[in-house]
C-alpha cells in the first residue's frame, strides 16, 4: 500500500500526480474557443437557411394542396391569411388556411365553407411581403378553380417574399404563383 501525500495518490512508480497543469488547461480552452468562433457563425447560417426553407416549403405545400383539391373536387378552393385557423383575417405572418370556397363567382371575396388545412405562423419570426405584378400589394387570398388555374383581385404573378428575423445574405425566399396556378421558389437577397 502506498502512502498518501497531501490528500492525493501518487501515480504508480512514484511519478507526479495525474491531472492537467494550468498551462495545459489554458491551451485546451484556447483551442476550443478558436474552433467555436469558426463554427458558430456557419452553424447559425445553416439554421437561418433551414428556417427560410421550412417557411417557403410550408407555403408552397399549402398552395399545392389548394390547387390539387380544386382539381380533385371540381370546386373553388382558396388560400388566405388567417390568425385563427378557421377564418380569413390577420396577416400572412399569423399563418394561413386552405378551404373550399363557396363564393358567388370567381372574382368575389372568398367565403370559407370547409377548412381543408391550417398552417401556423412561419418559424423564425418571419415577415411576409406580397407583391402583385412586381409592385408591393396587400394580397389577402388566392383562389384556385376546378381546372387548377388561379383567380385573385391582383395582377399576376403573385409573389410572397418571406424573410426570417436577422436575415442575411441570400437566405430570403420568393414564392411566385402564376396565372395557371404553379408555384415556384427562388432564393433572393435579404432586404
Amino acid at each position: 500500500m502506498t502512502r498518501q501525500t497531501s490528500g492525493r495518490r501518487r501515480a504508480a512508480g512514484g511519478g507526479r500526480a495525474a491531472g492537467f497543469t494550468l498551462l495545459e488547461l489554458m491551451i485546451t480552452l484556447l483551442v476550443v474557443a478558436v474552433v467555436l468562433s469558426a463554427g458558430v457563425p456557419s452553424y447559425l447560417s445553416i439554421v437561418r437557411n433551414n428556417r427560410a426553407a421550412t417557411n417557403a416549403n410550408a407555403l408552397v405545400g399549402a398552395l399545392t394542396t389548394a390547387r390539387g383539391e380544386a382539381v380533385r373536387r371540381g370546386a373553388r378552393v382558396s388560400i388566405c391569411r388567417s390568425d385563427d385557423a378557421a377564418t380569413c383575417g390577420g396577416t400572412w405572418q399569423d399563418g394561413w388556411i386552405v378551404f373550399v370556397d363557396s363564393a358567388a363567382n370567381d372574382t368575389a371575396a372568398p367565403v370559407v365553407s370547409q377548412v381543408l388545412g391550417a398552417w401556423p405562423a412561419p418559424v423564425g419570426a418571419a415577415t411576409v411581403v406580397t407583391r402583385s405584378g412586381g409592385a408591393d400589394e396587400d394580397i389577402a387570398w388566392v383562389r384556385f378553380l376546378p381546372r387548377g388555374d388561379t383567380r385573385t383581385t391582383e395582377a399576376f404573378p403573385i409573389t410572397y417574399n418571406m424573410q426570417i428575423a436577422d436575415c442575411t445574405g441570400n437566405v430570403a425566399r420568393d414564392i411566385e404563383v402564376n396565372a395557371v396556378g404553379r408555384a415556384s421558389v427562388t432564393r433572393v437577397p435579404c432586404t
